[in-house]
């Protein structure tokens, strides 16, 4: 179906289907936790975004190693992996016929989606592809007629689809760049439908404002009905931001019928939330964090993807490997064909909050223990301060997780950014039998600092206690579970 921005915007939310998967997004979501592959010109480069004027010559890897990318996705417990085929460079990571940049141009003649195609079939993981809608390179994407570009991306797409066996999803990016209308999203989906019936597909930055579907909501806003930009698709994303914990599924197409939508989250493995790899060896993130963020963004049917980039040899850096393998360590899904593991239930949830200082109104201690992780945070006007946890019945855990609010220092090329943490003595104190006692005291606590205990305890009330920091202590979030 064919339809204007206008009528999208009008079209009122009328019927309530049933909000259930259908079986392509019961696989979808059977896969849970996948691997993002961002491999290109750009690794060579030092960049985030090129504009398709780098020179295929640079893309150069020197030891070029598909498989070991994929044995490190089937070793992290991942089910599913999505190669970038195309940046909004324009360069092809597969010998394409309709474009001379790519790899088939460049000193490495290898074709890249055909190895990782090779190796998904041996290690036993599913096979996604990432190709970007927008394209700085070929001159018919900004043609007057936008069919002469659909025409080259469905070209492409037919090469991608029928020379590299089963493809599980497919990941539209850079819709940004052009008037929604002018993609025929329709008519590629349809395409894509004909040659992979089981492929899901998505358009990055799924959903809308109402009354504007230009603009883009982010996932913590999102609200049932809510208008879908780009229809059809089977799935949403929005990188690199988080849902709620009681995100909503059911999402509004241009004739106002709800459509289920699970959500597809994309987070870097680097401490540094770069995509593509760099010549300088970047510190990557905690396996605490990475655990945490696993329960999180694949509770409520969905699903996960940790981009672990090749560097410019065309390998995995180890210390990156050794963090994701560490990481399915603790969730045991070491070495794949083993089930996800569910998130504990969060005894902390909504429970009566409070603390002895408070930044604002704004910054009050219930944010600690709301549905939210990424924008709202409790932060205090002093240090040193407390924030005290009363539920209505006593605690019974294991387990603590602590989110500290970081602030964010650019890094200058575009999307790098080094996380600053303020805090840098606490301690967690249980009120038991009517007395309080410390249970645990550290240092540094970090995008998530998840407290292990060796048996259960219980507490009528709980309390973080931060001593020593940089500046007033900010936290995103508490969690209370029994493992």
């Amino acid at each position: 179906m064919k339809y204007s921005t206008k009528e999208q915007i009008q079209a009122p939310c009328t019927v309530d289907v049933a909000g259930t998967p259908d079986p392509g997004q019961r696989r979808l979501i059977e896969r849970g936790y996948g691997m993002f592959i961002h491999f290109g010109v750009n690794t060579f480069n030092e960049i985030e975004w090129s504009d398709g004027s780098l020179p295929a010559s640079s893309f150069n890897p020197t030891a070029l190693d598909c498989d070991q990318w994929i044995q490190t996705a089937r070793e992290a417990g991942f089910r599913h992996v999505i190669l970038i085929t195309k940046h909004h460079d324009g360069f092809c990571l597969w010998n394409t016929q309709f474009t001379g940049y790519g790899v088939a141009s460049s000193p490495c003649k290898t074709d890249i989606v055909r190895e990782v195609a090779k190796a998904c079939r041996k290690y036993g993981v599913e096979l996604g592809l990432y190709y970007s809608l927008w394209d700085r390179k070929d001159p018919s994407h900004d043609d007057k007629d936008p069919g002469k570009y659909v025409g080259f991306m469905k070209n492409q797409l037919t090469e991608l689809l029928t020379n590299y066996g089963d493809i599980c999803e497919l990941w539209f990016d850079g819709a940004w760049a052009k008037p929604h209308d002018d993609w025929r999203i329709p008519e590629v989906y349809a395409l894509i439908k004909k040659l992979q019936p089981d492929c899901q597909v998505t358009v990055n930055h799924t959903i809308g404002i109402p009354g504007n579907l230009q603009k883009l909501r982010l996932p913590e806003d999102y609200v049932k009905g809510d208008p879908i930009r780009f229809w059809p698709v089977d799935f949403r994303t929005k990188d690199p931001n988080l849902v709620r914990q009681d995100d909503p599924k059911e999402f509004a197409s241009a004739d106002g019928e709800l459509h289920y939508l699970p959500f597809e989250h994309t987070i870097c493995i680097s401490d540094r939330w770069n995509w593509f790899q760099k010549k300088e060896v970047i510190p990557a993130r905690d396996p605490d964090e990475l655990e945490a963020l696993f329960y999180w963004c694949t509770a409520n049917d969905n699903v996960l993807l940790v981009n672990l980039p090749p560097d410019p040899t065309g390998r995995i850096r180890e210390n990156e490997r050794q963090a994701i393998f560490a990481t399915a360590d603790l969730l045991g899904i070491r070495g794949g064909n083993k089930p996800l593991p569910k998130a504990p239930f969060n005894q902390a949830a909504g429970v009566s909050s409070y603390a002895d200082s408070e930044l604002d109104e704004e910054h009050g201690a219930s944010k600690v223990v709301d549905t939210s992780l990424e924008r709202t945070r409790w932060e205090a006007a002093s240090v040193p301060s407390s924030i005290t946890l009363s539920p209505e019945k006593p605690f019974a855990f294991k387990r603590i997780c602590i989110h500290e609010y970081a602030e964010m220092k650019k890094l200058g090329d575009e999307f790098s950014q080094l996380r600053i943490f303020r805090i840098q003595e606490f301690a967690i104190d249980a009120l038991q039998d009517g007395a309080w006692r410390t249970i645990h005291s550290g240092a540094e606590i970090g995008a998530a600092r998840v407290i292990r205990f060796d048996k259960q305890h219980r507490a009528e009330k709980l309390r973080l206690r931060i001593t020593r920091a940089s500046a007033p202590p900010s936290i995103h979030l508490i969690t209370v579970a029994t493992r």
